[in-house]
C-alpha cells in the first residue's frame, strides 16, 4: 500500500477526503492526517510517505511551503494541492514544485480518483525503472484536465483556465483526436520518448490516458494537414527504430472547434475497435475498408451460439470462449488491452442479459475483476469462470422455486423502478412479509434488499451504455430517489463510478 498524508486545517475536509473513495481499492492507505503544515512536517521526519495532499492555505505555513520542505525530507514524495477558485497564482507556484494536480474544493470524486490512479502508476513505474524526466513528472495535471475535457466532464472555460498553466494553445482552425496504442506502452522511457517526439515534430498536444493509450490532439489550419500528419506519424513509427513494437493509430474525425473534441475522441475510440480486423502498424480512420455490417453479423452469430450452448449447460461454450480469445490475439499479433477489454465486456454483457440469471453476484464480481485487468489471458480466465458458474447453475437446477417467489421475481423485474419492500410485496401477494423474506432468501440465495439493489444497478449499467442520460437521472429511473445513495451503491457494488462504467 502507498502511504498518504492529508494536511488541512479544516478537519471536515480531511474526513471528507477519507470517505470520498475507497483508498485501499486503489493501493493507497491514509497513514496520517495533520491540521497544520508544522504537524505534517513533524510526521514526515519520522515516517515515509508516498503522497502528500495538502490545502494550499493553512495558518502560518502554506501548503506550498509544506511541499517544498517535504521534498527536502523525502525527495521522491508526490503531492497534490487543494485550492479554491481564487488562488490561481498559487497554483502556478505549485507547478514549479512538481505537484501532480490541484483539486478545487469541494473535491470532485472522479478527478481525485483519476489523479491517484495516475500517481499510483508513477509510483509503480518508479519502483522498477529510473525516475521519469521533468516532462512526464509535470504532466499529470495537464493530462487530467485534457482527459476530463475529452470525456465531457469539464467545460471549455474550465479546461482553458487550467491548461493556461502550461504553454498549450488551442487557436487552430481544425482539430482531430487520435489514439496511439502500442505494444511497449509499459516501458516508461519509450512512452516518454514517443510523446516528446510527437509534440516536438507535429502541431500536437499529447496526454497519457488511464487506459494505457497515448492520446494525441492535432491542430492545424486545414483538414488536409491533419490527415498528412497522422499518415506521417505512422510512416515514422514504421521506419524509425522508436521502440514502440506493433502499434495502431486511430484517427478521429476532424472538427472545427475545441468544443467538438469530445466528438472526435469518440470516433477515434470507435475506430480503435477495428484493431480486431486489421493488421498492425497502420492508420485506422474513416478511410479504412472494412465491411462493418458483415463483421457485426458474424459477431452476433458467435454470441448467439455461445448463449445457446450455455442454456443447454454445454461445456463446449467454454471452448468457444477460448476460440474467441485466440481470435483476439490473432496469432500473437498486437491488440491493445483496452480493445480486448471492450470486446470482453461486450460478450459478457450479451451473455448476461440473454440468460438473465437471478444470482447477479457472479456477473458483478467478474466485471469488477475485468475493470482492473490488462492481461488478455486473465480476461479469458475470468470470462470462462463466469460461464462455468452459469453452466453449474443451470445443471443443478437450483432455481426450482415456489409459485409465490416466482411471482415476486417477475413483479420485481417489471416494477424495479418503484418503491418496493417486503411489506408492499407481502400486501400485493397476500402473504406475511417476514415469511416472504425468509422464503425469498432461502430460494433465491440472497436477501430481498440485496437482490433488488443489484437488479437496479444492472439496469442502471444497461442505461449507461445505451442512453445519454446523466448518471443522476439514471439513478432515479431505476428506483433510487437519493442520487448520492445511488452513486455510493454503484461504486461499492460495481467497483467503478457510473461515469467510469460508461467509458469502459
Amino acid at each position: 500500500m502507498y502511504k498518504v498524508l492529508l494536511a488541512d486545517d479544516e478537519s471536515l475536509i480531511t474526513l471528507g477526503l477519507m470517505a470520498l473513495i475507497d483508498w485501499e481499492d486503489y493501493g493507497f492507505e491514509i497513514a496520517y492526517t495533520a491540521e497544520s503544515g508544522e504537524e505534517a512536517l513533524r510526521y514526515l521526519k519520522e515516517h515515509p510517505i508516498d503522497l502528500l495532499i495538502t490545502d494550499i492555505l493553512m495558518g502560518e505555513m502554506t501548503g506550498l511551503d509544506l511541499i517544498k520542505d517535504a521534498k527536502e525530507i523525502q525527495p521522491k514524495i508526490k503531492s497534490i494541492i487543494l485550492t479554491g477558485y481564487q488562488e490561481f497564482e498559487f497554483i502556478k507556484q505549485g507547478l514549479l514544485l512538481g505537484i501532480e494536480n490541484y483539486l478545487v474544493k469541494p473535491v470532485d470524486e472522479e478527478e481525485l480518483l483519476t489523479t491517484i490512479q495516475n500517481v499510483g502508476r508513477k509510483l509503480s513505474a518508479s519502483s522498477v525503472a529510473t525516475a521519469a524526466g521533468p516532462a512526464e513528472e509535470g504532466s499529470t495535471l495537464l493530462d487530467n484536465t485534457l482527459w476530463r475535457f475529452l470525456n465531457g466532464e469539464i467545460d471549455k472555460n474550465d479546461c482553458l483556465e487550467r491548461i493556461s498553466l502550461y504553454n498549450v494553445q488551442f487557436d487552430q482552425s481544425f482539430y482531430n483526436v487520435s489514439i496511439l496504442n502500442f505494444e511497449h506502452y509499459q516501458k516508461t522511457e519509450i512512452k516518454k520518448n514517443i510523446r516528446d517526439l510527437i509534440e516536438a515534430q507535429y502541431s500536437a498536444t499529447c496526454l497519457y490516458s488511464p487506459n494505457q493509450e497515448l492520446i494525441i490532439i492535432f491542430g492545424g489550419p486545414c483538414e488536409a494537414d491533419l490527415v498528412t500528419w497522422n499518415q506521417g506519424l505512422v510512416k515514422q513509427l514504421c521506419e524509425e527504430q522508436l521502440g514502440t513494437g506493433l502499434f495502431y493509430l486511430s484517427m478521429g474525425k476532424t472538427v472545427k472547434s475545441i468544443e467538438l473534441l469530445e466528438e472526435s475522441f469518440n470516433t477515434a475510440r470507435d475506430y480503435s475497435l477495428l484493431q480486431f480486423y486489421l493488421e498492425p502498424n497502420m492508420l485506422i480512420s474513416d478511410g479504412s475498408t472494412i465491411d462493418r455490417q458483415e463483421e457485426l453479423k458474424r459477431q452476433q452469430e458467435f454470441k448467439e451460439n455461445i448463449v445457446k450452448l450455455l442454456l443447454h449447460a454445454d461445456e463446449e461454450a467454454l471452448q468457444m470462449i477460448d476460440l474467441f480469445f485466440d481470435c483476439l490475439k490473432k496469432e500473437s499479433k498486437f491488440i491493445s488491452p483496452q480493445v480486448a477489454k471492450k470486446y470482453t465486456f461486450d460478450l459478457m454483457s450479451y451473455i448476461h442479459f440473454s440468460i438473465q440469471p437471478d444470482d447477479l453476484s457472479h456477473y458483478t464480481a467478474a466485471i469488477e475483476r475485468i475493470v482492473y485487468s490488462s492481461d488478455i489471458e486473465l480476461m479469458k480466465a475470468i470470462l470462462r469462470e463466469y460461464c462455468y458458474e452459469i453452466i453449474l447453475s443451470i445443471t443443478n437446477q437450483v432455481h426450482m422455486r415456489s409459485p409465490i417467489v416466482q411471482n415476486v421475481l417477475q413483479f420485481i423485474h417489471a416494477h424495479y423502478d418503484q418503491g418496493l419492500s417486503l411489506k408492499t410485496l407481502g400486501q400485493q401477494f397476500h402473504v406475511n412479509a417476514i415469511y416472504l423474506g425468509q422464503l425469498f432468501q432461502k430460494e433465491v440465495g440472497v436477501v430481498f434488499s440485496e437482490y433488488l439493489n443489484r437488479y437496479r444497478l444492472e439496469k442502471a449499467k444497461e442505461l449507461l451504455k445505451t442512453t445519454h442520460y446523466r448518471a443522476g437521472e439514471i439513478g432515479k429511473k431505476v428506483g433510487y430517489s437519493d442520487t448520492t445513495y445511488f452513486y455510493k451503491q454503484f461504486k461499492k457494488t460495481v467497483g467503478t463510478t457510473p461515469s467510469e462504467w460508461r467509458k469502459i
